[in-house]
């Protein structure tokens, strides 16, 4: 019998059959996701079955991101009322008045003096009305003076939540795109560029409803609502809203990411024994000198792959009983959360391929040059960990298993040594809550991970 062959189908080591089908790069960024994967069915014949109608959305999709996009109007592009406003006020301070101080004197009944014909007058008298702008300024010339802003929008804290904290940021490209990409789904939702002070719930919801609809995953809708309410809450207080406005992006529920959570957990698996033994060798074997030494760190250390690239030399300390990594934001990358700044212990092979990295190191009286040249830069992450998947891949088939199951497995390590919850989170970079967050120095709490990363290899 002959077997028939789709392209993109493939059996899992579950049993099941399921396309899968990297995006192309260039399209990544417009389809929101790497890859297109799907179970097609528990057996050969439902997936043959189901394979035409699904490749045909794929492709369908795939033609549709090729084709020129749209050209969307970006931040600096919206006018709003505060801007309308400021150059109002500009073009009459130009002409010598300034509206927001008093423009007249007011009458005296005492004495029977009428205010006197001032500047603002005379300028009101002579004025022209020929855009917009001119008829909001000669409102402020006839009105009394004394003339405040309107309130700020969204757009308006968007821009000035970029100006200060985004603009020269190494990540600056990438979360202005962030910050254009909520900023369009607020406006698109709410057909508006909304004031702070009208944003309610019913709000939140619509553009919650809006980016779902859009094809976000529901993980993706909780990343961009992160941004909306670190944008609302930035606008509140830089623009003294906090009596008229309340962050109504706080505490939503999005559909379906509870479940998408539960997934992205299920989707990575430690390595075993034997696929770890397999893949170090294969590694230290194959790859170049930095790569070797990274992996050596992810392994021993349980660090991410952006922490351990974007190391500096002055944050390996070797000197002392107790080397370490100090984890810490600077010039080369931004940490995940302020739990990832930490103080990583290093004992074993991590500690040699520490020693080893700064052995290699041009000069390491430069103290902020990066220790891996190769990758001590911005996108040395990404790069660092494509290259280290490719060696996992020749030697692992099981997708569930990837350079990130390196912190699994170290997850693993303490639990079965019996380290305590409170230092695994220390070491691996976990929020620590309650009292056990207020509590302990820095070198109390790399006293208590030395030893636990001691007993997890079995080191006296």
């Amino acid at each position: 019998m002959k077997t028939i062959i789709l392209k993109y189908l493939s059996k899992t080591p579950s049993g099941s059959f399921e396309y899968r089908r990297q995006v192309p790069t260039a399209l990544r960024e417009r389809i929101g996701k790497y890859e297109f994967k799907k179970v097609l069915g528990l057996t050969e014949s439902s997936a043959i079955k189901a394979w035409p109608g699904y490749h045909d959305v794929v492709e369908r999709q795939l033609a549709a991101a090729k084709l020129p996009a749209a050209a969307a109007p970006t931040m600096e592009c919206v006018r709003t009322a505060l801007d309308d406003w400021r150059e109002a006020v500009a073009r009459l301070k130009a002409l010598g008045v300034d509206p927001t101080g008093p423009l007249h004197t007011s009458y005296n009944a005492a004495v029977d003096v009428f205010p006197e014909l001032t500047s603002a007058d005379a300028l009101a008298e002579s004025w022209q009305v020929r855009d917009k702008i001119d008829s909001l300024a000669y409102g402020m010339l006839t009105g009394s003076g004394n003339v405040t802003p309107p309130q700020a929008s969204f757009v308006d804290a968007a821009r000035l939540y970029v100006e200060t904290k985004v603009t020269g940021d190494p990540g600056e490209q990438r979360k202005r795109l962030r910050v254009e990409r909520v900023t369009h789904f607020v406006k698109t939702a709410l057909g508006k560029d909304p004031k702070l002070s009208e944003l309610t719930r019913v709000h939140a919801r619509e553009v919650v409803a809006e980016m779902l609809s859009s094809g976000a995953k529901p993980t993706t809708v909780d990343r961009y609502c992160n941004d909306i309410r670190a944008i609302i809450e930035f606008g509140i207080r830089e623009f003294e809203l906090e009596r008229l406005a309340i962050n109504a992006f706080k505490n939503l529920d999005i559909k379906g990411l509870k479940a998408a959570e539960k997934a992205d957990r299920d989707e990575r698996d430690p390595f075993t024994a034997k696929q770890l033994t397999a893949t170090r060798s294969y590694v230290l074997g194959h790859a170049g000198a930095d790569l070797r030494l990274v992996w050596r760190l992810l392994e021993g250390s349980g660090l991410r792959v952006s922490e351990a690239t974007g190391l500096e030399i002055r944050d390996v300390v070797l000197d002392g009983d107790l080397p370490h990594l100090v984890i810490r934001f600077n010039g080369i990358r931004r940490l995940k959360n302020k739990a990832s700044r930490r103080q990583v212990p290093l004992v074993g092979d991590a500690l040699a391929a520490a020693k080893e990295a700064l052995e290699l190191a041009p000069d390491t009286t430069a103290t902020e040059a990066p220790l891996f040249a190769k990758y001590g830069r911005r996108g040395g992450g990404d790069a660092a960990s494509a290259a280290l998947m490719k060696s996992v891949r020749k030697v692992v088939t099981d997708p569930k298993v990837v350079v990130h199951s390196l912190r699994h497995n170290m997850q693993d390590r303490m639990i079965r040594a019996g380290v305590d919850e409170h230092e695994r989170k220390l070491i691996l970079g976990h929020a620590v809550t309650g009292e056990a967050n207020r509590y302990g120095s820095d070198e109390a709490r790399l006293v208590a991970t030395s030893k636990a990363m001691k007993l997890s290899f079995g080191e006296n």
